[in-house]
């Protein structure tokens, strides 16, 4: 993965399992919001085999920026990759990120459904679904919606 300075300068290369763990090896990362005709925002659940938080809700598709690659060329790869589809993505906004155990700039982008059969990734995705504002925060009430993804999704209403 891409190792990147407080501005965001490509540094060097990180294991993804020490991005995710070291707080000073600052990487970036990309979500995706995907919404149908009808402004229902798809989510997907994670796969319950994966490593952090599965099971959990999130946005429609997230991964790391590989060294070689822009953050816009990752998510297209991810949306391809994990929900077997892609369609043009409007760059949002770039958050900068200090968690507990990472630090990283996460770019948010956004597409629409295009009524393309979904693929799913079997180990990183469960299942997808579109959710209308209501449904949304009736699941978010349950406390399966990862809250790092809550941001981007809480946004996506905000800017409708």
């Amino acid at each position: 993965m891409v190792l990147v300075n407080e501005n965001d300068e490509v540094i060097g290369e990180v294991w993804r399992s020490e991005a995710n763990s070291n707080p000073k090896a600052i990487h970036r990362e990309i979500s995706i919001l995907i919404h149908d005709n009808q402004e229902k925002l798809l989510l997907q659940q994670r796969s319950k085999t994966k490593k952090i938080k599965p099971g959990y809700w999130t946005n429609a598709c997230a991964g790391h920026v590989l060294k070689d690659q822009s953050p816009e060329e990752t998510a297209h790869k991810e949306l391809t990759e994990e929900l077997g589809f892609n369609t043009e993505l409007k760059f949002i906004k770039k958050d900068f990120e200090q968690l507990k155990n990472e630090t990283r700039f996460d770019y948010c982008y956004l597409g629409e459904y295009n009524d393309k059969k979904f693929i799913l990734q079997e180990e990183e995705v469960e299942r997808v679904k579109f959710f209308d504002r209501d449904e949304y925060l009736k699941l978010e009430n349950t406390g399966k919606v990862d809250s790092t993804s809550m941001k981007w999704i809480r946004g996506y209403w905000e800017i409708k």
